[in-house]
């Protein structure tokens, strides 16, 4: 007798360990999506492809339970496990402010002085330096983002509101341009100065809901849409461990 839906996606992620919150970040999807998926209150998806490559497993099987669950060299799409192959690997190239910028780079306003909040809503908003970071041209077209980065700004998330995807002193990118809501997805946000890091799902014609991804500690707050200024979309993220 085949496993419903719901059933092979629970096997899938305890095989890969992998939890509601790593599936839905790495699939692109919103965590409620996931949810409803794993209770068996949706029975299919449009995101079969992202959820399988994320958790290893053939989508012929997730989707349908044909074949086998995993193909030759399937391997789970793990967040503290995301290395290429050593076939894979390149050197990586030393580099200051005084190193030229290459072909396919482009330079964008570092904010180190600025903190988003990821927590109780503290903002230092001081005069910018002049610090950059490098983008390849190339990853921000595959972002639909301007290529030679105007409308990019990236700064350090502070707080614990966001965590463990967004951990302490995580530098995020932001595209500016990109303030169109879309459910589920993280934007910088602004509510008469408060400047924090937050999922965004529309609730209604005039409401938002702002979620943190450490809910237990953060409940989830209710907005009027003209209340909440959207900054921009983020794109991107690095931390250092």
């Amino acid at each position: 007798m085949k496993m419903t839906l719901a059933e092979r996606l629970k096997v899938a992620m305890r095989e890969a360990g992998m939890t509601q919150m790593n599936l839905a970040k790495l699939a692109g999807v919103s965590q409620a999506a996931i949810q409803k998926l794993t209770s068996g209150n949706a029975k299919s998806s449009t995101k079969i492809i992202e959820i399988s490559r994320a958790l290893g497993v053939r989508p012929e099987w997730l989707a349908e339970e044909v074949g086998p669950m995993k193909g030759d060299g399937s391997t789970p799409h793990h967040p503290d496990s995301d290395i290429p192959p050593e076939m894979d690997w390149k050197p990586v190239d030393p580099w200051d402010n005084e190193t030229p910028l290459g072909s396919d780079e482009v330079e964008v306003p570092f904010l180190k002085d600025i903190e988003f909040a990821c927590g109780d809503g503290s903002f230092s908003d001081e005069d910018y330096n002049g610090f950059m970071l490098r983008f390849s041209k190339s990853t921000l077209r595959r972002k639909g983002i301007n290529s030679d980065g105007s409308g990019v700004l990236c700064f350090p998330a502070h707080g614990n509101s966001m965590e463990p995807v967004i951990p302490e002193g995580t530098t995020v990118a932001v595209n500016c341009n990109d303030k169109k809501i879309v459910d589920g997805k993280l934007y910088a946000i602004n509510q008469g100065g408060w400047k924090r890091l937050k999922l965004l799902y529309r609730t209604g014609p005039d409401t938002l809901t702002i979620r943190s991804y450490n809910s237990a500690e953060w409940p989830d707050e209710e907005a009027e849409i003209g209340s909440v200024e959207v900054i921009g979309r983020v794109f991107w993220s690095s931390t250092l461990w």
